[in-house]
């Protein structure tokens, strides 16, 4: 994380100051120049402006101002005082923040080619080795092919042939939850993980919860998860400092990406290593790695990094498609604890379809709109990624009068924009799956929850359709109350 303490900003300061004087700043003839000592002249000369935001101090700008944690609610204050959009910058990296559906829509939709790029990410990428994942490549070529890839596999008519796999591991887990109710993490990471692995991504059978496949995978996505939030790491804002001897005061984030980086690699090499081994011995099950392969090898004029894509594109499916489930499945849970009058409800609604004699199927869905409205809500109650994954500007831009520097870090506040009461309602602090009932209201899915743009997750369509079943599931067959201590008093969750 940004550690601004007096070590760690004492080299922020002196790197940048070497750097300053190391570097002579040229000012191409008819461009803006973003090194900030200069920019505020050149845009008043030539009658723009920056969007607003904290005033900056000098060398540092606003590292001071950058937030350590639970960063969406520091940047909905900001929001609150400086408007739809505001601006930090952080040893001269620019770093704008959206915070209405408007200002959104207008740049990451209307405007995307021009908001379709990521930015380098020095973390995540160099330091931790997330360059095979989608959502850190850079919008161009290499990216269409992945997004190819998998948009062939998650379409809304692809997804029809995962639902029987669905039920199947769905059915699996109620049996798991009446078997050791108090392990239901571990049995919603297994089952998302069996879900991805055997029907989609490589053709595995996951067989426990202590599974090594989901414990990578776990770790994996949590680094990236840390990695992927606007300044959570300065080196992200200094991008030399990358270079910096793991040893070097101040240095720290060097040891934890080495640490984090053998987990994310292991889990794009690992299972498709295997995969090609079954393949070889006769024995791998279908899947999307295996036809590809197959297809691959039929193929006399393919490019020489077709079977990195390959690897690549599966790992990114299992990765995406198991995470969006554990972490909404569990947020579900929580948010059932703390309010049981929306879990009776659709109890309630289950029992008036079901009769309580069958389980529920997906062609029930249309007959449950308040179980639909329920995972939906918990998709907007507690956003994946509140902060979403920042975009990055190709070109210079100007909106409503504010100059958006090419190269700039362009973030929507997913948390804030789910919030919004004009398309979900008041009280939106509150779970309560009524508000998709009225009309006129968002979905999340389209204010958010699964990213923006071009850059949408292109595995919403099967995610939605996990949630659905798993939700509907567990509340025709368990409640789901608060843990007890040891004499008999409930322990009610702490939620931020």
């Amino acid at each position: 994380m940004v550690n601004l303490s007096t070590e760690l900003l004492l080299l922020g300061v002196a790197t940048l100051v070497v750097y300053r004087l190391l570097s002579k700043p040229r000012v191409p003839k008819g461009e803006l120049v973003h090194i900030f000592p200069y920019q505020n002249i050149l845009l008043k000369e030539l009658g723009l402006r920056l969007p607003p935001g904290p005033p900056p101090k000098p060398i540092i700008g606003n590292a001071l101002d950058m937030p350590k944690y639970l960063e969406w609610e520091t940047y909905a204050k900001y929001a609150k005082q400086y408007g739809e959009i505001f601006y930090l910058n952080v040893f001269g990296t620019h770093l704008v923040f959206l915070n209405s559906r408007r200002m959104v829509h207008e740049l990451f939709e209307r405007r995307s080619s021009n908001y379709s790029d990521r930015t380098t990410f020095p973390m995540a990428v160099d330091l931790m080795g997330c360059g095979w994942a989608l959502t850190f490549q850079g919008y161009g070529e290499w990216w269409r092919r992945h997004r190819q890839a998998m948009h062939d596999k998650f379409h809304p008519n692809a997804v029809e042939a995962y639902k029987p796999i669905q039920i199947k591991h769905t059915r699996d887990l109620l049996r798991r939850l009446h078997k050791a109710p108090e392990d239901f993490i571990k049995h919603i990471r297994h089952t998302a993980g069996a879900i991805i692995m055997e029907v989609v991504a490589y053709g595995i059978n996951i067989k426990s919860e202590s599974d090594p496949y989901i414990h990578t995978a776990e770790k994996a996505l949590n680094a990236v998860g840390e990695a992927a939030v606007p300044g959570r790491f300065l080196v992200d804002m200094i991008p030399w400092m990358k270079y910096i001897p793991e040893w070097v005061p101040g240095a720290s984030f060097k040891k934890q990406a080495r640490i984090w980086r053998k987990y994310i690699l292991d889990m794009a090499d690992v299972p498709f290593e295997h995969v090609k081994t079954q393949m070889s011995n006769g024995t791998a099950q279908p899947s999307f790695t295996s036809t590809h392969l197959e297809r691959l090898a039929a193929t006399n004029d393919a490019p020489a990094d077709a079977e990195q894509v390959i690897k690549n594109t599966a790992a990114v499916i299992y990765g995406a498609g198991y995470d969006t489930t554990v972490k909404t499945l569990t947020t579900f849970v929580l948010a059932m604890v703390l309010f049981p009058d929306v879990q009776k409800k659709v109890q309630e609604e289950l029992d008036a379809v079901l009769g309580g004699v069958r389980l529920p199927e997906f062609e029930d869905m249309v007959a449950l709109p308040y179980t639909m409205a329920a995972y939906k809500e918990a998709m907007r109650w507690h956003a994946l990624l509140p902060m979403g994954v920042a975009h990055a500007a190709t070109q210079d831009d100007v909106i409503d009068g504010y100059f958006i520097p090419k190269g700039a870090i362009v973030s929507g506040n997913s948390w804030l924009l789910l919030r919004e009461e004009a398309d979900f309602g008041p009280d939106t602090e509150k779970f309560d799956p009524g508000r998709f009932m009225e009309p006129g209201r968002r979905d999340p899915g389209q204010t958010g929850a699964f990213g923006y743009g071009r850059r949408v997750c292109p595995g919403r369509y099967m995610a939605e359709n996990s949630l659905f079943i798993a939700v509907a599931s567990i509340l025709q067959n368990f409640d789901i109350t608060p843990a007890r201590d040891s004499s008999g008093k409930e322990v009610m969750p702490k939620y931020e």
